[in-house]
């Protein structure tokens, strides 16, 4: 079978724009699985970072957002079930959707003052910095 004249099963590669618009193909195993990974816009303000993800179909109750080890991990699911019950048969169908992020907080960054908060599918999370200590020069001698 050919798509857009090229062999399906001999180093076919998706046309950029259908990768965008579908997300990333990732492997899994011996499937493939298509995962879609939240867009994010990330800010560096003057007092705190400011991420705001997209998570359209999801509420605050579907993300969780944790720091460990340095890493602000932002992650999500959500289930859905649709049954449909007809004179001589029944169909149930099951759909789940989740996601993973993880981001490297920076070393000015404070861990403890995190904020979040959810509307319209948009979570927007500031994550507060660290005053600046001051710096001091000093000279090493070489002895």
């Amino acid at each position: 079978m050919k798509v857009f004249g090229k062999e399906i099963g001999k180093d076919f590669k998706m046309p950029p724009f259908l990768d965008n618009f579908f997300g990333k193909l990732l492997p899994h195993k011996n499937n493939e699985e298509l995962v879609t990974i939240p867009s994010t816009n990330i800010s560096d303000e003057e007092k705190v970072f400011e991420l705001s993800m997209a998570l359209p179909g999801l509420d605050k109750n579907d993300v969780q957002i944790q720091i460990e080890d340095d890493y602000l991990i932002i992650s999500g699911h959500k289930s859905q079930s649709l049954e449909e019950k007809n004179k001589n048969w029944v169909r149930t169908e099951f759909v789940g959707n989740s996601f993973y992020r993880a981001f490297a907080l920076p070393t000015n960054a404070d861990p403890n003052r995190i904020e979040a908060k959810m509307k319209n599918g948009i979570l927007d999370i500031k994550v507060g910095k660290r005053p600046q200590a001051e710096r001091k020069t000093r000279i090493i001698e070489v002895a």
